[in-house]
């Protein structure tokens, strides 16, 4: 299954959010193909924009599917996240290796990670019914929270003096979490202030308690925190923040090691390509210098010619084998890496096509009225992308039921802008008084993606419109 999530990330550039899911298999192959097309005004083409710069612009990161556990479940007796860092805790308490420790600082970030999720979701699901605030429920996601910070807290305390070398990885993990809880009671208090200011005095009085203590409980521990009198320590905390986010994160995330793709392959046409022209030459030049070998200046033009043949000859065919294997290889392949183990491998390629190359399907997908398709309005950009994984090799690695992987491509648009008019103009409109006054009319350019998924024996397309002008990205949907 692939499953595509898009998103605004700023002015400037979109997110592709891309789940690759696969159970029935070790091996899964998915494959995912991207049309966009560019109007030609601006000036995008295979002259002014290269391979290098399109790979500049797009920042791709493969990371793992967040195993998903509720506040509820995280807060149990046996929550199965805490069963899992209490055992890494005693194995490095037992014998302090740079392995366990290693495993503890994985456990903590899982743990970490997976209270996000389950945070940001829940979150998201109290605030999703309208002008409602569910008393109950509120107070038991409340208290949830509390719960799993507690738990967390105390196996910090417990385990404080016999583990020291690991102390600083329980603080990291202590800092963001207690970050989190106030971040994400404030969007509470937020709402629930919004929405039934007075009815429930209970839920807002217990919520300002919460972030009060955690803001308290910041300053006391010596981690950065929020101060309305400085702005250079709110600054500071906002970074180191986001410092915090990538390190927990990073659990999740897979390393990956690019190189060119097909190398081997293409040396080998080269040089088979350099082998045909010598031969052509050689048939050329052999024969003359039989017949011709008393005149050595007319055989030494006739050398030369035959050079020049081989030389055109030999470029002419790389070019055509150059050709044949864009279909079967790639710009670039990157192996991913797990806990120091190999476990997929992705493949990408780029190039400008024509209308002639883009199958029907896509066209079709793309819509085009009568009058785009009487002109020739846009360049296509073709992006592939193949996945790669191996199961098994995750289940060796990895403790928690692995549930896919997910693909985060971020598209950066700005040199799209480069060549774009004023993002307004003027016109003339007559009103119900006849007189003329001048309209201020938004100028827009339409970028279209159309996206393939292939999966096994399954084959989907997602159309997305990206307006955008000068200043920026305005809309971004799917059609």
């Amino acid at each position: 299954m692939i499953h595509v999530q898009t998103s605004i990330h700023d002015r400037f550039s979109v997110e592709f959010k891309i789940y690759f899911s696969g159970k029935e298999r070790e091996h899964h192959q998915f494959k995912m193909n991207s049309w966009i097309f560019v109007p030609n005004s601006l000036n995008i083409n295979a002259s002014t924009y290269s391979k290098d710069q399109f790979y500049r612009d797009v920042k791709s990161n493969i990371r793992l599917k967040t195993p998903r556990f509720s506040l509820q479940q995280m807060a149990g007796a046996d929550s199965q996240p805490l069963q899992y860092l209490s055992r890494a805790v005693q194995q490095a308490v037992q014998e302090p290796s740079e392995e366990h420790l290693q495993n503890l600082e994985f456990h903590v970030k899982m743990y970490v990670a997976i209270y996000k999720s389950a945070l940001r979701d829940e979150t998201k699901a109290l605030q999703s019914v309208p002008n409602h605030v569910d008393a109950a429920a509120w107070m038991n996601h409340q208290e949830a929270m509390q719960r799993v910070v507690a738990q967390y807290r105390g196996l910090m305390s417990q385990y404080r003096d016999s583990l020291a070398a690991g102390e600083p990885i329980f603080r990291y993990g202590d800092e963001y979490m207690s970050h989190l809880t106030e971040v994400y009671a404030i969007r509470l208090l937020r709402y629930c202030q919004s929405v039934q200011a007075n009815a429930l005095p209970e839920i807002g009085s217990s919520l300002t308690e919460l972030i009060t203590a955690e803001h308290q409980y910041k300053i006391d521990q010596g981690y950065h925190h929020y101060d309305a009198d400085d702005q250079a320590v709110s600054r500071d905390m906002f970074q180191h923040q986001n410092t915090l986010k990538k390190y927990i994160e990073s659990a999740l995330y897979l390393k990956s090691d690019s190189h060119p793709d097909g190398v081997a392959a293409q040396q080998l046409t080269f040089g088979v390509a350099a082998g045909i022209a010598m031969l052509i030459s050689m048939l050329i030049a052999l024969p003359f210098q039989k017949y011709l070998g008393q005149y050595p200046t007319l055989i030494f033009v006739i050398l030369v010619i035959a050079y020049m043949f081989k030389d055109r000859i030999k470029e002419y065919a790389r070019n055509r084998f150059a050709h044949r294997l864009k279909s079967r290889f790639f710009d670039m392949k990157s192996n991913i890496f797990f806990r120091g183990r190999e476990v997929a491998h992705i493949k990408e390629g780029v190039d400008f096509i024509t209308d002639e190359k883009t199958p029907a399907e896509v066209l079709k997908t793309r819509g085009r009225s009568d009058l785009e398709g009487r002109i020739p309005l846009e360049q296509i950009i073709l992006y592939r992308k193949q996945l790669d994984t191996d199961d098994d090799t995750f289940s060796e690695r990895y403790e928690y039921r692995y549930d896919g992987i997910n693909d985060i491509t971020r598209l950066h648009l700005q040199f799209f802008t480069l060549k774009m008019d004023d993002p307004e103009t003027k016109v003339g409109i007559l009103d119900d008084d006849g007189m003329v006054r001048s309209e201020i009319i938004p100028r827009i350019y339409n970028l279209y993606i159309v996206v393939q998924c292939v999966v096994a024996d399954t084959c989907e397309y997602h159309c997305f419109k990206l307006m955008m002008n000068r200043e920026g990205i305005q809309e971004f949907v799917e059609i």
